[in-house]
């Protein structure tokens, strides 16, 4: 068998949850590499952590949002979100307010500050120094390939939803 196959596992019986594919060589080095990646850019980028910076760029993207549409973008619960949100709520990088020219006032809005846009620019210039510095020792053309290559997985991955 080479080694970009995915094995297959036996079917289950009656009654019994199927088995999962086995993952390839290559998958699982590529799993390795991505979460070595990922624990190696840190948790806290400048004022922000990693969740409040995914959070706030969700945010400032200029879609008006709810808790509840965060909480479904970033994989977390209705109270995950909303914990979240008051924490950036205190700090002041983002606000609440009904919809001014929405017909349900009962719906609730989700805000940048313009204390949050300043956290997240320093926060996006530290991660974009991380990011630099790991890939400092790439040429140009890796570089490239690199970003090349993870816009199609992102691509292939939003297809998939």
């Amino acid at each position: 068998m080479d080694e970009t196959t995915v094995t297959q596992t036996p079917p289950a019986r009656d009654g019994e949850t199927p088995p999962r594919a086995s993952p390839d060589a290559t998958t699982t080095e590529i799993a390795q590499a991505l979460d070595e990646w990922y624990s190696n850019l840190g948790r806290q980028y400048g004022p922000l952590t990693r969740p409040q910076r995914r959070m706030l760029r969700l945010i400032g993207a200029g879609q008006l949002l709810r808790v509840g549409d965060l909480a479904e973008r970033l994989g977390l619960t209705t109270a995950g979100a909303t914990r979240m949100l008051d924490t950036l709520e205190s700090l002041g990088y983002a606000s609440r307010a009904r919809g001014a020219n929405q017909t349900d006032q009962r719906k609730v809005y989700v805000a940048l500050t313009p204390g949050g846009d300043a956290a997240l620019r320093a926060a996006d210039a530290v991660y974009l120094a991380r990011v630099s510095e790991m890939t400092r020792r790439l040429s140009a053309s890796e570089r490239a390939q690199l970003a090349t290559l993870l816009r199609a997985m992102l691509a292939h991955g939003e297809a998939g939803r």
